[in-house]
């Protein structure tokens, strides 16, 4: 059997596999060809990240989406069941319907967080030694522009945030978010859209639910999946703070409303334009304004 665990970034997607991960001891994967952040910072173990399964990666590496999508079915079909995590869009996965967990949080603290991974994670230390280690070992990558570029955005930005510049990046990061083409896998409305306009439709998770009550809100989900997997009994799980404590640099902030720091109002305006529709279908706002609605109201 094979369940996705889908979400725009920075909307909850890796909280949902840890706690998912302790309650079942299920193990997860990074569909295809992404990448399992947590990797680098040493955390895999939090969301039992495997791998991708042998047949699975051999038709990837084909490339080839009929292959892959026949592996697809090879692995649903299976009793084991495996979980994916992807941003994918819903229309990406090879004609597939299978069950899904699709997490949404308030399209602003997700773009809000995601502006805030860019400059934090995607551009620290980290990142420049990982990039330098590649460019030493890869004659391909010593002499690809796309690879300089991003070193010097590295040491740019780096130099930015030490002279106090940081939230004014997280502000010109907001703004290229905010203008993303409905056709971009950065589109918040787009990703969201494609899901829940699917068939069969996805069990939907709310971010704040999920931050509030964790095991409920997973263990509600799994159920709704009908997956038939029963929770460990007196199993703990490590909270958003604990997680946070750990891992400073990807558990952020764990809170709804973090927006208001970072957006102005032209910038407001903006998402509202472009993604009211979307918020108002998710019933994250009410009647087109941007009063956000109590989650006794989901």
């Amino acid at each position: 059997m094979v369940v996705w665990i889908t979400s725009y970034g920075r909307s909850g997607n890796t909280f949902f596999r840890v706690v998912m991960h302790h309650l079942y001891g299920v193990n997860t994967y990074a569909a295809f060809n992404a990448s399992e952040v947590l990797v680098t910072a040493g955390a895999d173990q939090l969301v039992g990240h495997k791998e991708l399964p042998p047949v699975l990666k051999t038709a990837v590496a084909t490339g080839e989406p009929e292959q892959i999508r026949l592996a697809l079915e090879e692995l649903e079909a299976s009793k084991e069941l495996f979980v994916f995590k992807t941003h994918a869009w819903a229309t990406e996965l090879f004609e597939t319907n299978y069950r899904a967990v699709l997490i949404v949080r308030d399209g602003r603290d997700a773009l809000a967080s995601y502006a805030n991974y860019l400059v934090d994670i995607r551009f620290d230390s980290a990142a420049y030694k990982r990039r330098v280690r590649q460019m030493s070992q890869s004659r391909f990558d010593l002499f690809d522009r796309r690879a300089w570029i991003h070193l010097a955005k590295i040491v740019t930005i780096a130099s930015a945030k030490k002279v106090g510049l940081r939230h004014w990046l997280v502000s010109r990061r907001i703004d290229q978010l905010l203008r993303e083409r409905s056709d971009s896998h950065l589109n918040w409305s787009t990703m969201n859209k494609t899901w829940l306009e699917r068939e069969p439709k996805p069990v939907i998770v709310y971010y704040n639910d999920l931050i509030r009550d964790p095991i409920g809100t997973v263990t509600g989900a799994v159920n709704k999946l009908g997956s038939g997997l029963i929770p460990k009994p007196g199993v703990s799980i490590p909270s958003f703070r604990e997680l946070k404590a750990r891992y400073p640099s990807f558990f952020r902030r764990g809170i709804s409303g973090d927006w208001k720091n970072h957006f102005s109002s032209a910038q407001v305006e903006l998402f509202m334009v472009k993604h009211g529709d979307v918020m108002a279908a998710l019933k994250m706002i009410t009647n087109g304004s941007t009063r956000p609605v109590a989650d006794n109201e989901q």
